[in-house]
C-alpha cells in the first residue's frame, strides 16, 4: 500500500483520515502544517511533521501527499499550498470513494470524490477539486481546477464551473449554464441561467438573488473560523 501524507490538521484533515482509513487506500504515515503553526508533534495519535521538513520524511518518487483544506478564501488557501509544494517536485493522490461512479474522469490529481458521487459520462474535473457526499456532476459537464461543490449538489448536463469556485450544499444548476470563474454558488440555489466570474448566487425567501462583486471582494467571502490553519 502506498504511503500518503495529509497536508492538514484541522476537522478537513482528521475526516480525511478517516477516509483514507475506512477504505483502505493508502498507509497514512501523519499529518503535515507549516512549521510556523505546529504546537504539537503529533495529530489524530499520528506524526505532524512540518511542511518544510517533508523532504526528510517521504520520497517524492514513491509517495503521496494530499492537501486537505476546504474552501477558505473560496479555495485559496488550499490552492496555494497545493502549488507550492507541486513545485516542489511533490506527488498528490486522488481521493475516490468506492461507492462514488466514477464514468468521466478526473484531469489532475489531490481531487476528492466523497461518497455516491455520481462523475456522468464525458464529465470532467479539474485539478485539486473537492466533490462531496452524493454530488452529481452531469454528462458533458466541466468542473475548472480548485473548485469546491458541496453535498448533495447537482450539476446538469453540458454546463461549466469556471476555477476556484464553490458551489454550495443541495445547489442545482441546470443544463448549459456556465459559471464564472471564483464565483459562489450559495446552498440550496436554484441556478438557471449562466452568469460571469466574480457572481455571488443565493437564495433568499424563495427568490434567488444574483449578485455581482469584483475579484476582491469574492476572495473575501469565505474565510470560515476554522480549517484556516495550512
Amino acid at each position: 500500500m502506498d504511503n500518503i501524507v495529509i497536508i492538514g490538521n484541522s476537522t478537513t484533515a482528521k475526516t480525511c483520515y478517516r477516509f483514507i482509513s475506512k477504505y483502505n487506500l493508502f498507509h497514512v504515515v501523519g499529518f503535515a502544517i507549516h512549521k510556523r503553526f505546529m504546537t504539537s508533534e503529533t495529530y489524530c495519535g499520528l506524526p505532524l511533521f512540518a511542511i518544510e521538513s517533508l523532504d526528510e520524511v517521504i520520497d517524492k518518487g514513491k509517495d503521496y501527499l494530499f492537501v486537505a483544506i476546504l474552501w477558505n478564501n473560496l479555495n485559496q488557501i488550499r490552492r496555494n499550498v497545493y502549488e507550492g509544494l507541486k513545485q516542489n517536485g511533490f506527488r498528490f493522490a486522488n481521493l475516490v470513494s468506492p461507492t462514488a461512479v466514477l464514468n468521466g474522469s478526473l484531469k489532475g490529481d489531490n481531487c476528492w470524490i466523497g461518497d455516491l458521487a455520481v462523475i456522468d459520462f464525458g464529465a470532467e474535473v479539474g485539478t485539486n477539486t473537492f466533490a462531496k457526499a452524493l454530488v452529481w456532476v452531469g454528462p458533458s459537464t466541466k468542473v475548472g481546477d480548485h473548485c469546491f461543490i458541496g453535498a448533495k449538489a447537482t450539476i446538469a448536463g453540458s454546463s461549466f464551473i469556471g476555477e476556484q469556485s464553490f458551489v454550495g450544499i443541495n445547489a442545482t444548476i441546470f443544463d448549459e449554464v456556465h459559471v464564472g470563474r471564483k464565483s459562489i454558488i450559495g446552498a440550496g440555489t436554484i441556478l438557471k441561467r449562466s452568469v460571469a466570474d466574480f457572481t455571488i448566487v443565493k437564495s433568499k425567501q424563495d427568490s434567488t438573488i444574483v449578485l455581482q462583486s469584483t475579484e476582491m471582494e469574492i476572495e473575501a467571502k469565505l474565510i470560515a473560523a476554522k480549517n484556516v490553519r495550512d
